[in-house]
C-alpha cells in the first residue's frame, strides 16, 4: 500500500506526508493546515517528511472541471503517478465529513491532462447527491449511476462512498450498503502519459472552507472489494471516528496542547494522545533554562489530575511568576518508542494588578473548523490575555460523539489555545459535561460553573443547561448570589450559554407569526440577581448572531445600574436570523460569523465586535467614573 498524508496550506500545496509501500492500494489522509503564521506557526506533532514522487501545482494546461453547475474551489492534480491507477478493475472509497449545512461536494477523477472529455472514471458527491461515472468501450458517452442521500449519515455527518468495477460491471456503495448498480463492459483504453487523478472541492457556499474539511480520506484498490470487504473498510474508519484518532497508524495528539486557568502563579494544560505515553513538559522564560516534569501518577496531585483508563492528561503548571511570558514544549513517548513533540510554544501567566488588560469573546464554534481557524488567525493578531467561549464549542459532542472535539473543536481552535488560555461554559452541544469534564481543568469540578477573577474583574460562568438551577431557589442561583454577594470586584461579568433576552426570529416563537418572548424565560429567571448585585455585562451565544442590548433594568431601558447583555453566538455555527421587528432592547444587530475584544483599564472598558474579515462592526464604552 501507498499511503500519504496531506495538509493544505493553500490549493494544491502539499506540507508534510507520510508513505508506506505495498503493491495493491494508494490511500490519502487529507487535513487542512490551521497553524498560524510567521513565527507563530507551529506544526503540533510528528516531523513529516515530503512523498518520493513530486506533488506537481496546478497548471493552466489543466482544465477545471464543472460539477453539479459549480466551479472548483480547490483542485489536486497528478498526485500519483498515472501508470500506478488501475485500468481493468478498480475500487474508490471516500470517507467524508459533511457538517455543514450549505450545499458543498468533491470528487476524485481519473481524467484527460489536455482535453475537456468525459473522464475515464470519476466518484464523488455534492449536497446529497452521489454519482459515479464510467467511460467504457462501445459507448460514446459514460455511463453513470447516482443515488441521493436520504438520511444524514453515520453519526448523523459521516458518509463512506465506494465505488467499485470489476471489469464488466460497476457498484455504488452508501455507509456500508450498496445502492445501485449497472452492467457496462470493459474500461475504455487510454494512455497514462495523457491521464491524470484528480480530486477537486466545490465549497462556494463555505467560503472558509478548505477540502480536508469535507474530505477525510481517499483509498483506490486495484480490483474490485466485495460488499464484505466494503462493510468491514467501514467498520475501521468508524473505529478511529470512535477514538477520536486523526490517522489510522500514526503515534499523534488527537487534542491540545490546550491552556486553561491562567493565574498570576498557575496555569493549566490538558492534551491527549493517538496511543497511551510517558510525557514530559518543558518550560522556561526568555534567558532562562529549561525546567522538566514528568507527567506521571507520581506527580503531586496539586499539579496533576490524570485521568485513569484514558489517553487525556491534565497538568497545571505552579509557581509561576506573574505577568511572565514563558515558552513550553510537551514531549510524548509512546510504549513503542515512537515519539512526538507539541514543537515550542508560549503563553502568559496573569498580572497580580494590571493596569490593563484584554480579552476576546467568542460563542458557539461548533461545526466549522474552517471558520473557528480563520477567527483563531484574527484573535491571535490582537494576542489577547484569555479567551471566553460561551458554549457550544461542538455542535453536538456528547459521550458517543467524541470526534466532534477532536475533529473539529481541537483541529480549528488548537493554534490559538494552545497559546492563549481559554475559560469556557458548556452549552447544550456538551450539556451532558461528559468531555467538558474531561477535556477541561475548572474550579466546582464536575459541576459546569465557577467563578473566576482577572485582574479588577469577577467572571462567573454559568451552566445554563440546567435551567432549573436558575430559578430562585435553585443550585446555581444560589451559588451566584453567595459569590455575588462577596464580591468587591469593580467589574462583574457573567457568562452562560443560553439567552435571557434576544431577538432572534424562531428560538422563542416564530416572530413572522407571534410575538415571540424574546429571551428564554426559565432563563431570565437569573435576571434579579444580575440587576440586585449590578452586575455590568452579561455574555452568552446559543442565537448563532450578534446582539447587544442597551442597559436593562426592571425591563426597562435604564442608563443607570442597568446591565447589559452581549449575545455573541457567530464562531462556527449555522448562522441565524433576526425576527423582522426590532426588540425593545436593542441597540446594535448583526447577521454574520463574528468575535468580540474586551479591554479594561480601571474604571474604563471598550467593548468591540469584528466580523470574520476582520471589519468592526460595533463599539461600545462603559465608564464607572463619577
Amino acid at each position: 500500500m501507498i499511503k500519504f498524508i496531506l495538509s493544505f496550506a493553500t490549493c494544491c500545496m502539499i506540507t508534510s506526508s507520510i508513505a508506506q509501500v505495498n503493491s495493491t492500494s494508494l490511500e490519502w489522509w487529507f487535513w487542512p493546515d490551521y497553524t498560524l503564521d510567521r513565527n507563530a506557526k507551529n506544526q503540533i506533532g510528528p516531523r513529516v517528511f515530503a512523498p518520493s514522487s513530486p506533488i506537481n501545482p496546478i497548471t493552466s494546461k489543466t482544465y477545471p472541471f464543472v460539477f453539479f453547475g459549480q466551479d472548483p474551489t480547490e483542485r489536486l492534480t497528478d498526485f500519483a503517478p498515472s501508470d500506478k491507477i488501475p485500468s481493468e478493475q478498480f475500487t474508490v472509497e471516500m470517507w467524508l465529513l459533511y457538517h455543514v449545512n450549505q450545499e458543498v461536494g468533491c470528487f476524485t477523477a481519473y481524467r484527460n491532462k489536455f482535453e475537456t472529455i468525459d473522464p475515464a472514471w470519476l466518484i464523488g458527491l455534492y449536497g446529497k447527491e452521489m454519482v459515479f461515472s464510467l467511460k467504457h468501450k462501445g459507448s460514446s458517452f459514460s455511463s453513470m449511476i447516482s443515488h441521493t442521500i436520504k438520511d444524514r449519515g453515520w453519526k448523523n455527518y459521516w458518509i463512506y462512498l465506494v465505488g467499485t468495477f470489476n471489469g464488466s460491471s460497476m457498484k455504488l456503495f452508501l455507509n456500508g450498503e450498496m445502492v445501485n448498480e449497472m452492467e457496462v463492459g470493459e474500461l475504455v483504453e487510454y494512455d497514462p502519459d495523457q491521464m491524470m487523478l484528480e480530486t477537486a472541492a466545490y465549497l462556494t457556499n463555505e467560503p472558509y472552507m478548505q477540502m480536508g474539511d469535507l474530505l477525510k480520506s481517499l483509498r483506490i484498490h486495484d480490483r474490485a472489494i466485495n460488499a464484505q470487504e466494503v462493510k468491514a473498510h467501514l467498520e475501521e474508519y468508524q473505529s478511529l471516528v470512535e477514538q477520536g484518532k486523526l490517522y489510522p497508524d500514526l503515534f499523534h495528539y488527537t487534542a491540545g496542547p490546550y491552556l486553561q486557568m491562567v493565574t498570576p502563579s498557575s496555569i493549566g494544560i490538558v492534551w491527549e494522545t493517538s496511543e497511551p505515553a510517558t510525557h514530559w513538559i518543558e518550560y522556561w522564560e526568555a534567558g532562562g533554562a529549561r525546567q522538566t516534569r514528568e507527567v506521571s501518577k507520581t506527580t503531586p496531585d496539586t499539579e496533576i489530575r490524570r485521568l485513569e483508563g484514558e489517553l487525556i492528561s491534565k497538568y497545571t503548571l505552579i509557581e509561576l511568576q506573574p505577568g511572565q511570558p514563558y515558552f513550553y514544549e510537551i514531549k510524548s513517548k509512546a510504549a513503542s518508542g515512537k515519539e512526538i513533540s507539541s514543537g515550542i510554544l508560549t503563553f502568559k501567566t496573569a498580572e497580580e494588578h494590571p493596569a490593563s488588560f484584554s480579552f476576546s469573546v467568542i460563542g458557539d464554534t461548533e461545526a466549522r473548523p474552517h471558520v473557528n481557524d480563520r477567527v483563531s488567525k484574527l484573535l491571535w493578531d490582537e494576542r489577547p490575555d484569555f479567551l471566553l467561549n460561551l458554549g457550544d464549542l461542538t455542535d453536538g459532542g456528547k459521550k458517543d460523539h467524541k470526534f466532534q472535539w477532536n475533529y473539529e473543536y481541537f483541529y480549528g481552535m488548537n493554534q490559538l489555545t494552545s497559546r492563549i488560555p481559554i475559560f469556557p461554559v458548556a452549552g447544550n452541544g456538551e450539556g451532558d459535561l461528559y468531555w467538558f469534564n474531561k477535556y477541561h481543568i475548572l474550579p466546582e469540578e464536575g459541576k459546569g460553573y465557577y467563578k473566576f477573577s482577572y485582574g479588577n474583574v469577577d467572571f462567573f460562568m454559568m451552566d445554563s443547561n440546567r435551567k432549573e438551577g436558575f430559578s430562585q431557589n435553585g443550585e446555581q442561583y444560589e451559588w451566584l448570589e453567595e459569590k455575588l454577594s462577596k464580591s468587591t470586584a469593580e467589574w462583574k461579568f457573567v457568562a452562560h450559554h443560553h439567552a435571557p433576552y434576544s431577538s432572534d426570529e424562531n428560538d422563542y416563537g416564530d416572530t413572522w407569526k407571534e410575538a415571540g418572548t424574546l429571551g428564554d424565560p426559565k432563563i431570565k429567571e437569573i435576571v434579579p440577581l444580575y440587576e440586585k448585585y449590578q452586575v455590568d455585562v452579561v455574555f452568552f451565544g446559543h442565537l448563532h448572531t450578534y446582539q447587544r442590548t442597551h442597559r436593562i433594568r426592571d425591563e426597562k431601558i435604564s442608563t443607570e445600574n442597568g446591565v447589559m447583555y452581549i449575545q455573541a453566538g457567530g464562531a462556527g455555527g449555522n448562522l441565524e436570523d433576526f425576527a423582522p421587528t426590532r426588540s425593545w432592547f436593542s441597540a446594535k444587530t448583526f447577521r454574520g460569523h463574528h468575535y468580540l475584544i474586551v479591554e479594561v483599564f480601571q474604571d474604563q472598558l471598550e467593548l468591540r465586535m469584528y466580523d470574520s474579515e476582520g471589519r468592526m462592526k460595533d463599539i461600545f464604552k462603559l465608564s464607572k467614573a463619577q
